[in-house]
């Protein structure tokens, strides 16, 4: 019913110019920043831990850190403006948004019948990655975490499989995720969040220690599925480029548990530089470096 009521209500942002929707979403990310605001603290704590060695060496200057900052909330009001068009007309809006660069990168690696799968991040409008999956035939799956009101879950659901796309509930996912890299489909995975043990790994991320899911090794290891990089960056225009990277070959060096250690870390080497070609576009709200001593911290 509410997915219904959604449809209904949020109709009118199909006819909105995306210059409109554009100008909007930075008032929204003034609100979030300046009337609210929203997480400042943690935004803020995040890029000191991230850049703490450019900042003492000079390379970066403490006003290009608050520039950051401020284009981050830019970005956050104009993200939720582009999620209101996922019960509506996602697709319509991909398919003019969206320009995809080197897919036969991903369609090469599902020629070899192993599954695949996808590791990427929370920067640009990452759910119109998705949306497109069914205009190229791609069975996607996404391993997500579910909302805890379950009215708007079931309508966020609903909004998402109607693109063709299937969730996965991170919680005791492996046999799911097992089933569907078996059956030669896609699995995307996002590797930029805290995950502690037992099914994280303490690596690096900007040279600090972060807790990082270790899953997308593991299955890579026990499957020999391809992994393939994909991002997507907002342009200052509002389009989106989407890009596809080639296969990233697992490496086999030592023990099984080493053997993941090393390509936990691989993976997320991949994110950090995903997240420095474009920081204002990252979720810095998100406390990706928890137990992290607060004496880690540059204080500036």
């Amino acid at each position: 019913m509410l997915y219904l009521v959604l449809k209904i209500l949020l109709y009118p942002i199909h006819f909105m110019p995306r210059k409109w929707e554009l100008f909007l979403g930075d008032l929204l990310g003034y609100f979030l920043y300046s009337v609210l605001r929203f997480k400042r603290t943690t935004v803020r704590r995040n890029l000191l831990l991230a850049y703490e060695d450019e900042l003492r060496s000079g390379k970066i200057a403490m006003n290009e850190i608050r520039a950051i900052e401020r284009k981050n909330y830019s970005h956050y009001g104009r993200l939720i403006l582009e999620f209101l068009h996922i019960p509506v007309d996602a697709m319509r809006f991909a398919e003019e948004k969206v320009k995809i660069h080197n897919i036969e990168h991903l369609k090469n690696a599902m020629l070899k019948g192993k599954g695949v799968f996808l590791l990427t991040a929370h920067i640009g409008c990452w759910e119109m990655m998705s949306v497109l999956a069914s205009k190229y035939s791609i069975p996607l799956n996404v391993i997500t975490k579910y909302l805890r009101v379950k009215s708007l879950d079931d309508a966020w659901i609903k909004s998402r499989a109607s693109y063709g796309i299937k969730l996965i509930d991170e919680v005791n996912s492996a046999r799911t995720v097992l089933r569907a890299i078996r059956n030669g489909e896609v699995v995307g995975v996002v590797l930029d969040q805290f995950m502690g043990p037992p099914v994280g790994e303490r690596i690096k991320f900007f040279n600090k220690p972060a807790w990082t899911i270790s899953s997308l090794a593991w299955f890579v290891q026990k499957t020999g599925a391809p992994v393939i990089q994909v991002v997507n960056y907002r342009r200052a225009d509002g389009s989106f480029d989407l890009f596809i990277y080639p296969e990233l070959e697992f490496e086999k060096n030592a023990t099984d548990s080493k053997n993941i250690r090393h390509n936990t870390q691989r993976y997320s080497n991949v994110i950090e530089s995903f997240v420095r070609r474009c920081p204002e576009q990252w979720i810095w709200v998100h406390r990706r470096w928890k137990r992290v001593k607060e004496d880690d911290v540059l204080q500036i």
